[in-house]
């Protein structure tokens, strides 16, 4: 059974990162390791980091994470963490490295007690995951994953395979340090997708037909943030207000996701196996998701168009489709350069999803099909 709500002790503002020491010191931590990307090392946000850290702190670093996340990095991130003595993990980044960062610490726990050592023991099997996770901090650096306070962390087991999910309410991290400054050095595209990530969060969660009206509450919440202040997000990057509101969709729709998530998200995971970003998948199937949902979830969809200020389900994927356009994201995947394989297999996979365990409805392989010519172009 899914918990009603679950998330980690959360930091939230301007300036959030000065509370790292306080929180490293609450969980025990003196010698965590830091995990996060090349680019965010080139961008100086690791330097912000660790800039924050006790001066005598010594605090491992592992930067090789991918843009997808893969078990071999993961792998390679743990064996750091054997080899340094580490205690917990502070992951800086944006979806991948926060569900790299969670592998790691569900491999740091596990490990010498199961047997299990490898990232691919764990995945696709949350049975195997207990509370025997080692800390971690989630210090996000984008804002749209919504990773910082999921029980979800979706690991490809090469750079050309779908990711397979590892996920379990005990990944969730212990904290998360959401500091709207360390998302100034996105790319105007990056801002778009992820927010647009985070909108597909809200969406599908507040869709799911798992009881939660408190979630609820917080999905709708984090949709119209996104529908009202993305543009102005990426058009002005160095607007702080705007980081501000985006960062607090992107929590929103990663505490909406326990709730459940639907076929936009089968979609991706099926569309995921040549390195496109996660968020311009979502943002490409939510408008022909909610189509097809309207007719099947009509009051559900009708609530989400009061949110988004418009008349009926059917707006609702207009105003994304149209969303997306003004953001500047390709009109298909073929656009920006996905090459479609067995368009039968990959309907069958999306029709066959785990994440449409809660969704509304579930799309027939036919319909699928339909969808996914859509998507692709």
């Amino acid at each position: 059974m899914t918990p009603f709500l679950q998330t980690p002790r959360i930091i939230f503002d301007h300036g959030a990162i000065r509370a790292l020491p306080a929180e490293l010191a609450q969980l025990g931590s003196t010698r965590p390791l830091l995990i996060t990307d090349h680019g965010l090392v080139r961008a100086g946000l690791l330097d912000r980091l660790r800039a924050a850290l006790p001066a005598a702190m010594q605090a491992p670093l592992f930067d090789q994470v991918p843009e997808n996340p893969t078990a071999a990095a993961v792998d390679a991130a743990f064996a750091l963490y054997r080899t340094e003595n580490c205690d917990a993990v502070v992951a800086l980044g944006g979806g991948s490295v926060l569900d790299s960062g969670k592998a790691v610490a569900v491999l740091a726990g596990h490990a010498d007690q199961t047997g299990w050592g490898r990232c691919a023991d764990y995945m696709g099997h949350p049975d195997r995951i207990t509370h025997r996770v080692a800390p971690l901090i989630a210090i996000p650096t984008t804002a749209g994953t919504g990773s910082e306070a999921s029980h979800g962390s979706g690991i490809h087991p090469s750079d050309t395979t779908r990711a397979i999910g590892l996920g379990s309410a005990w990944i969730i991290p212990r904290v998360a340090i959401c500091d709207p400054d360390f998302t100034q050095s996105l790319p105007r595209h990056l801002i778009a997708q992820t927010g647009l990530d985070a909108l597909s969060h809200c969406i599908e969660g507040f869709l799911a037909t798992q009881r939660n009206p408190l979630l609820d509450a917080v999905a709708l919440d984090g949709a119209r943030r996104v529908q009202d202040w993305v543009e102005r997000a990426t058009e002005a990057p160095d607007d702080a207000e705007a980081r501000w509101q985006m960062m607090l969709a992107a929590l929103a729709g990663g505490m909406a996701i326990p709730k459940g998530l639907g076929p936009i998200h089968a979609i991706a995971g099926t569309l995921g196996d040549q390195g496109l970003h996660h968020g311009l998948l979502v943002s490409l199937a939510m408008p022909p998701v909610l189509r097809l949902h309207t007719h099947h979830a009509p009051e559900r969809m009708g609530a989400l168009a009061q949110t988004m200020g418009v008349s009926s389900g059917m707006e609702v994927a207009d105003e994304i489709a149209a969303l997306n356009h003004r953001l500047g994201l390709p009109a298909t995947l073929r656009a920006a350069g996905y090459r479609p394989g067995d368009l039968e297999e990959m309907a069958a996979s999306v029709a066959e999803s785990r994440f449409n365990e809660h969704a509304p409805y579930l799309p027939s392989v036919a319909e699928a099909m339909g969808i996914l010519r859509e998507v692709i172009g």
